[in-house]
């Protein structure tokens, strides 16, 4: 059983805190505020599901409006990662209805896992990038006829980044939904990550990663609402959502303070984390929504 409403005010320290982390990586914030209620509040997992996805749209809306204003949002790329998330969900919704979800879980648990370890040994700027300073403005150029998904890269303090493997990016962004709507977490870790794993510089590919999460958890937030899936106490996800906005802001603004290197490293460490709570849910431990 849930904790009592006289307990509702702590939602807002818990919140205050995930957001922060949560933001600083580009992330909502779900692989973190999830197990929260379900293992220290005690709220059944479905209503965890409404909650987290209430969390989340306001902590990735509070993080996004920042970031824009300071000028670190690739707005294409942040596009492609949205418009893709919504039919990755739906997808991954659909299969949950054919395949073990203790399976599914492992599965996506281990390929997080994977991202998570080659983001961690990635360096901050490959051998084969040419790095050039005019003007104080940073240039990181990839050879044209590299023979990677991400043929050319450019950066300008952050205002713009070409990005010419469409196919490539969409796949990213689709994947990072079916994850999510196969076992309800880990979608905004693989966007962001797969960024990073483009060459976008962290910083950027942070606040990207927060503009183009906006509409998958929206759109699971008013599925469930339209549903009435939720029974718990409303105060809860209020409170806590109260929290992640304020954090949202402290985090974008620590983002803005530390460098790229180490919101790389966080990140990884959190999508490892990710990978592990799902590979127990293959194992039946946790919760299996």
């Amino acid at each position: 059983m849930p904790l009592g409403d006289e307990f509702a005010f702590l939602a807002i320290f818990f919140g205050l805190g995930i957001g922060t982390i949560a933001s600083m990586v580009g992330l909502g914030g779900g692989i973190l505020i999830k197990p929260t209620f379900i293992f220290i509040f005690g709220f059944p997992v479905k209503d965890s599901i409404v909650i987290s996805l209430f969390f989340m749209t306001g902590t990735v809306i509070s993080a996004s409006i920042r970031y824009m204003k300071l000028k670190l949002v690739n707005y294409r790329l942040a596009l492609l990662y949205s418009i893709w998330d919504v039919p990755g969900v739906i997808v991954g919704g659909l299969i949950t209805l054919v395949v073990t979800n203790n399976i599914l879980a492992g599965l996506c648990g281990s390929v997080i896992m994977i991202l998570s370890i080659l983001l961690f040994k990635r360096k901050e700027i490959e051998v084969s990038t040419q790095h050039i300073s005019k003007n104080n403005e940073s240039i990181n150029v990839l050879p044209k006829n590299s023979n990677d998904a991400l043929k050319s890269t450019t950066t300008i303090k952050g205002k713009k980044i070409r990005i010419e493997s469409f196919a490539f990016v969409s796949f990213s962004s689709f994947s990072g939904g079916l994850i999510s709507g196969l076992v309800g977490l880990g979608g905004g870790t693989v966007d962001t990550t797969s960024m990073i794993l483009l060459d976008l510089e962290p910083k950027e590919a942070a606040a990207t990663g927060e503009l183009g999460n906006i509409m998958s958890p929206l759109f699971g937030l008013v599925v469930h609402l339209l549903l009435g899936s939720y029974t718990s106490s409303w105060l809860w996800p209020i409170f806590g959502t109260l929290g992640g906005i304020v954090g949202a802001q402290i985090g974008v603004y620590l983002t803005s303070r530390v460098k790229g290197n180490i919101i790389r490293k966080i990140l990884a460490c959190l999508a490892f984390y990710s990978g592990i709570l799902m590979i127990f849910l293959m194992f039946g431990i946790g919760w299996i929504q």
